[in-house]
């Protein structure tokens, strides 16, 4: 085979296969924390508008980010697709945690659905208890808006805890790996890094891409 015809049989495998970088992904967006206490999302919405932002909404069964009530707000201002995430404690239930969410979140139709950031910790002494918890928190999330959430973590951690608990036909996978692009998971969204500079914002940005054109963020959104 000429040359030529096998070097762009080649280029055209690697950017249609798993391996596609992040900046091969058009449809984008960033994730934001009390980390950021200062985001000015008018100039962000006016720069370089994200496609979606996940806003970090409660900790547990108690902690409420300070910053989640102001992002909401201004997001809905600037009318930016968003939603909430919940960081999951191995501490206390699952179905403790979901109403601590649902409470300080107030997720309305137009937002994306809810989100379960669920990671190793310290405190997760008995992974199985973890994973039972982490469950109660999906039961009591779909018993009140109608759906499965969408589950965080890092490529790592869903293969050796989650994969046979959270199926990805059952729910919308949230992949953290910086090392390069998780294709061996059916990820929807992949953080691919978390020092992004968004104009707009004074820190650094996990930033992350969908798996798939804008119009298809409606399968996600409540």
């Amino acid at each position: 085979m000429n040359r030529l015809l096998v070097f762009t049989a080649c280029c055209l495998l690697a950017s249609c296969g798993g391996k596609r970088s992040a900046r091969s992904y058009r449809t984008w967006g960033v994730d934001v924390s009390r980390h950021q206490q200062r985001v000015d999302w008018q100039r962000v919405a006016r720069r370089n508008p994200p496609d979606f932002v996940f806003v970090k909404a409660t900790e547990g069964s108690m902690i409420v980010d300070p910053n989640y009530a102001r992002h909401a707000r201004e997001l809905d201002r600037c009318g930016l697709l968003w939603g909430a995430y919940h960081f999951f404690g191995h501490r206390t239930s699952g179905r403790e945690q979901a109403r601590n969410f649902i409470r300080v979140a107030r997720l309305k139709p137009g937002n994306l659905r809810p989100t379960l950031d669920i990671e190793p910790h310290r405190f997760m002494v008995d992974v199985k208890k973890s994973v039972t918890e982490a469950k109660e928190f999906c039961r009591e999330i779909r018993r009140y808006y109608g759906v499965n959430p969408i589950i965080y973590c890092s490529a790592t951690f869903y293969e050796n805890y989650l994969r046979s608990d959270f199926p990805p036909d059952k729910y919308p996978l949230w992949i953290a790996d910086y090392r390069g692009n998780p294709s061996r998971i059916p990820w929807t969204f992949w953080q691919h890094t978390d020092s992004y500079r968004l104009d707009g914002v004074r820190v650094g940005l996990d930033r992350n891409v969908f798996n798939g054109p804008p119009e298809d963020l409606q399968k996600y959104i409540l």
